[in-house]
């Protein structure tokens, strides 16, 4: 009876391909929590009303913006997200409302200094980011405050003004 021996370079070898493969087998077990998740958010913007302008003093007003969020696996989940404005009628610099023939302009911005017009990012406007923790199965909120400002003095007509189009809500999570 004749013995072969096999080569000792496959030994290593099989040992390596062995481990390679339990390692993407591992790898693989990862993918379907992060590729099955169906976390979802939506937003939900309030009409932004000031109420009546006497066209001497400024006229200040707020609403909300409100982004919920579905986590669909277990575990606690963040939501961190991005809201950005577009201009509406007018531009960044002075937001329009028409009524009676006349325009008013005001603006939105990020805090109630109305220092920072609320914008897309660009054009010396900034974004509002937040971020808040939801838990496994669930849903959760958070609500920002958008700051409006109609300057003074503005000669308007009396008569209910509003924008021509809407102002555009953009949220990136």
């Amino acid at each position: 009876m004749r013995r072969i021996q096999k080569p000792a370079a496959r030994g290593p070898i099989r040992r390596l391909r062995a481990l390679l493969i339990g390692i993407a087998g591992f790898c693989a077990m990862l993918v379907p929590s992060v590729a099955w998740s169906a976390d979802t958010c939506t937003v939900a913007a309030a009409t932004h009303a000031f109420g009546a302008y006497d066209t001497i003093n400024p006229m200040s007003g707020t609403s909300s913006i409100t982004v919920t969020c579905t986590h669909t696996a277990n575990g606690n989940h963040t939501f961190s997200y991005t809201i950005k404005l577009s201009s509406g009628p007018g531009s960044y610099a002075s937001r329009q409302m028409t009524g009676t023939g006349d325009t008013l302009t005001y603006n939105l911005y990020t805090t109630a200094a109305h220092t920072t017009v609320w914008g897309d990012g660009t054009a010396g406007t900034a974004t509002v980011a937040g971020s808040f923790v939801v838990g496994a199965n669930s849903s959760g909120f958070q609500t920002q405050t958008v700051y409006g400002l109609i300057t003074a003095p503005q000669n308007v007509r009396p008569g209910a003004y509003s924008t021509a189009s809407n102002i555009t809500v953009t949220v990136t999570y």
